[in-house]
Parts: C-alpha cells; structure tokens; sequence
C-alpha cells in the first residue's frame, strides 16, 4: 500500500498569514483513493529547508506531493530544488512553453523570463497540464520515490492532481491491496455516543476502522476499508455504511462533500418548499451558507439580519412591547422574528435566530452563549434553548448548524 507525505512550501504558510488549504484537500483526495497519508510538513521558502523536508519524506514514505514554489519569482525554489535532491537538470519542456505563451497571450501579457522559468522541469519528468494558470505541473519518479509538484493556488492544484491520479490509478490498479475510507456526517448526537455504537467494529473485523471528527457540531464519522481489492473495499463500506446510518438514524445527514445546508436545499427541492430567514445573532451566516448553494434560490426566499432591537421591529414587526417585557434573547422574541419573515416573504418555512455570542452582552439571567431558534413549518413551532461554549465565532456557527438541522428535521418528516 502507497504512503505519502504531504509538503507545503511557502513562507506565508509556515508564519499564519495565510491558512493552508491545499494540505486538508490533498490528503482527503489520496485517502478516498486508498493511498495513506502519514506526515504533512509546512517549510518557508528556502531552498535548503525545502530540500531538507524532501529528503526526510524520501526516506519514509513512498509518495510525495508539494504545493506551492512553482512560480515565476526569485523565491520559486521547488522545480530547483528537486533538481538538485534528485540529481537530474532541468529541461525546458516545449509544451508547457507553448501553453503560457497561448495563456499570458489571452491576457494581453508580455512573456518575461520568469515566466520561461515555469516551463522548465527535471529531465525524464512527466510533465502535469496547468489549464489555469502558467505554473507547471510534474511527477518524477526515481528507485522507490516518486515526487508530484503542484502550484500552491488551490484552484489550480485541485485539477492537477487529478490529472496526476488518474494516471496513478492507471498504473496501480493491478497493485494487491486496496485502503479506501468514507465519511459520514452526523449532528445532533455527541460523539461519545457514536464511539459507543461503533466500538464493536474494531473488534469484529480487522479490515475496517473508523474514527471520530468533530467540529461546529458536526461529528464525522470516517471509515475506513483494507482489503485486497477497490471493489472488495467498496462493497465492505457500502455494509458497514448501511449498517451505521441504521444504528445512527437521522442523525446522518450526508456524506463526503456534502454539507447541512446541501442536505437541507435538497430536502426543500424534494418537498417543495421555500424558506426564510430572520437572523440577530447569528449575523447572516444561516443565510450566508444557503447562498453557497447553487440554484438555491428558487427556495431561499429571503435572509434578514436584524441585529438591533429597532431593526426587529421595524423590518420584522416584532412588538417593541415584547421586547421590553422579554428581551430580545428570548424565544417569545425568536418566535416573533421566525414569524414576520415568513409573512413578509410568504414561505412556508420561517427560522429566527436571537442570543448572546459574546464575550459581552451577558447578564446574570442569560449567559454568554445563550441563544434561542425557531422553526415554523405550516403553523406549527419548534423552539428551542441553546447554551454553547467557545468563542464569540463558535457560537455563531453551533447556532447556524443547529437552525439547519431543525429545518432539516422537520423536512424529512414530511417525505
């Protein structure tokens, strides 16, 4: 079985000006594929480092990736530095020339030097097509090592290593042993509860492991199948994955890629039915996640953030009368706001959303975390009272996934 090391190259990464997102797709991508991923390393940009790292992931892993460093700039060491670990030249490769003089041509941009550095690749490299961009692409293989480098853009990265995978496939699949891992998502049930469940797999077959994620609320379960072949692997996790979502039940809401509110515009579109959104505390991010959608709006009404009280009567029509004997942060108030987006927009779904997220706002009576959320469906109300722990941002998003997961509830049990 193929193990890998991820390596990032880039000093913006390794001092947190940006976040790296390349690594986290990667190794999800290579997992899905039955490759293990046992290290992911981050290095600046300086050539020693970068082919220090090289070296330590040669001596353990079979397969190494490298983001970023594929640039027209001085400090683009990666092409280089491989050069140099592997011992071969770089060679201009006529291709990859051609298809940035074509690229910068359609942006009305001179070719300059550093952008002919980008088309030149270690000898007896196979070179990977950038469609986006003007960074090339390669994988070198050399004894038992093979090197794939990649741009760090990820929307240029994530098609080429797919191109490089399917090539991978190709001359692997007659390899014996295959290792595939799927996930599924749950929310609404605490993960030791799902560590509970499942914690007979372990003992009852040595072919299959899974492992708990949690975050925002969300737990994820991944499972992952080691046997012989793909397709052994794939109808082992398709049993063991029947098996969970009946021990788990509603819990489950997806799986892979798919999100809370994927889920939630797919179980609209089935139903048939539209949705709107008055939000305070939450500041527009229930709204913000349904706008991820595409075709959304067919259903997606409408999305009000109403944060000060002005605004709640105004724009909602919530009594101001209300407010003063309840507070804003109440669920007589959150019901009132689920109620006046529903009017003011006529769908068939209002959620409201009102709490405190802190630091501050807090009295003795409603704690910093204390938030309210309302789901009415055909005129009839679900409330409910939350108390969430973290920060001022993790209050907002256990409280957007916890909006979705009452309306997604309350759209199965109409199916």
């Amino acid at each position: 079985m193929t193990t890998a090391e991820i390596i990032t190259i880039g000093t913006e990464i390794v001092t947190g000006q940006i976040i790296d997102t390349n690594a986290p797709y990667i190794a999800r991508i290579l997992n899905e594929k039955g490759i293990q991923v046992l290290f992911q390393t981050s290095v600046g940009d300086n050539k020693e480092l970068i082919k220090s790292a090289m070296k330590i992931a040669m001596e353990r892993v079979g397969l190494i990736i490298t983001t970023g460093g594929l640039g027209p700039t001085a400090n683009d060491m990666t092409r280089k530095t491989v050069s140099d670990v592997f011992n071969v030249p770089l060679v201009s490769d006529k291709g990859s020339y051609t298809h940035i003089q074509k690229y910068l041509g359609s942006l009305h941009v001179n070719i300059s030097d550093g952008h002919k550095k980008q088309s030149m690749i270690p000898e007896g490299a196979y070179v990977i097509r950038n469609d986006n961009g003007t960074a090339t692409g390669f994988a070198l293989r050399q004894s038992n090592s093979e090197i794939v480098c990649l741009p760090g853009v990820p929307r240029e990265m994530q098609p080429m290593l797919n191109k490089y995978l399917e090539i991978y496939n190709s001359q692997h699949k007659s390899e014996e042993g295959c290792r595939l891992t799927r996930s599924l998502h749950t929310f609404g049930i605490s993960e030791p509860a799902i560590d509970a469940r499942l914690k007979g797999y372990a003992g009852r077959e040595e072919q299959i492991k899974t492992m708990t994620l949690v975050h925002d609320g969300i737990v994820t379960v991944n499972i992952t199948a080691t046997v012989k072949t793909r397709e052994s692997a794939i109808k082992l996790l398709d049993r063991i994955e029947r098996d969970i979502r009946k021990q788990l039940g509603l819990a489950v809401f997806g799986m892979g890629d798919e999100t809370l509110e994927s889920a939630v515009a797919m179980l609209l579109k089935k139903c048939n039915k539209t949705i709107a959104v008055a939000e305070s505390c939450t500041g527009g991010l229930v709204s913000d996640k349904f706008t991820n959608i595409p075709g959304i709006s067919e259903y997606f009404l409408e999305g009000i953030v109403a944060y000060s009280n002005k605004a709640k009567v105004d724009i909602l029509g919530v009594s101001d009368e209300l407010i003063q004997k309840h507070g804003a942060v109440s669920e007589h108030v959150a019901i009132a706001m689920a109620e006046g987006v529903k009017g003011r927009s006529s769908a068939d779904i209002g959620v409201g959303i009102t709490g405190i997220a802190g630091p501050t706002g807090a009295t003795k009576d409603k704690p910093v975390g204390l938030v309210y959320i309302v789901v009415i469906v055909d005129g009839n109300i679900e409330a409910k009272k939350c108390r969430f722990r973290g920060s001022r941002i993790d209050v907002k998003n256990y409280s957007a996934n916890t909006a979705l997961n009452m309306v997604r509830l309350k759209l199965m049990q109409m199916l």
